[in-house]
């Protein structure tokens, strides 16, 4: 289970993030499944060395264990993915150890953005990324620079990306609730009606923050908590928000 560690003045605190969740909130569900070994989505994270997803045990060119994202997109839109149109998001998955969020130097820049391109067959990928390094072109797939903490960068990339709304806009980016937030302020504008925007690993520090924030407004939100056997539940859960 994975704790919360608060700080009040000179006082430390302790607790469970599964209990902070349901202190602030009235509902929750839990869904069990077995994993799809099958899975389209989760085999094409392997293919294009994503870490949101896998269904080799081994061989990945991360060296963390692998998300359980793919299984959780492939239940929301494996139904309808050739009507998705439109994808973002943000962080393309530097290999520049140098720079936060990165996937050390055998990770594959662009990995996850290949995977929604072969995913959405009908789907433009637009992706984003502060190390310019790591930019590229290719079929139904563009990529932009941008610094989610600057509200002036953000800005500067929408009016660079020819596309008004977005069905998917993922932020896969720095990981810290002002970035976060950041981008979200920026970019939730950018979303289609009953679209999804959907913020990735969301650490156990940043979890209360987050969610006081969506309690302040009227945001349809969703907190998801992906559990993994036999791995520590760190940086396996999302926050939804569909429009």
């Amino acid at each position: 289970m994975t704790n919360l560690h608060l700080r009040l003045g000179s006082l430390n605190f302790v607790v469970s993030r599964d209990q902070a969740l349901k202190d602030n909130f009235d509902h929750h569900f839990s869904v069990f499944y077995q994993k799809d070994m099958t899975s389209e989505l989760s085999a094409l994270c392997d293919k294009y060395g994503s870490d949101k997803g896998e269904i080799a045990p081994s061989g990945h060119p991360y060296p963390w264990p692998s998300h359980t994202y793919a299984d959780f997109y492939e239940g929301r839109f494996g139904h309808c993915r050739t009507h998705i149109r439109n994808v973002f998001e943000c962080g393309l998955g530097t290999n520049n150890p140098n720079l936060p969020s990165s996937m050390g130097v055998t990770g594959r820049p662009g990995a996850s953005l290949r995977v929604w391109r072969d995913y959405f067959p009908n789907a433009h990928v637009y992706g984003a990324d502060i190390d310019r390094d790591v930019l590229f072109q290719e079929e139904r797939i563009s990529t932009f620079y941008v610094d989610q903490t600057s509200p002036e960068s953000i800005r500067a990339l929408w009016h660079a990306v020819p596309v008004q709304e977005f069905d998917l806009m993922i932020d896969d980016g720095l990981h810290t609730f002002a970035a976060g937030i950041s981008l979200f302020e920026s970019s939730f504008l950018k979303l289609r009606p009953e679209g999804l925007y959907i913020i990735e690993d969301i650490f156990a520090d940043a979890m209360l923050r987050f969610t006081a924030y969506f309690q302040t407004n009227s945001h349809k939100v969703e907190f998801v908590n992906l559990y993994r056997k036999d791995q520590e539940q760190t940086a396996n859960d999302l926050i939804v928000i569909r429009k």
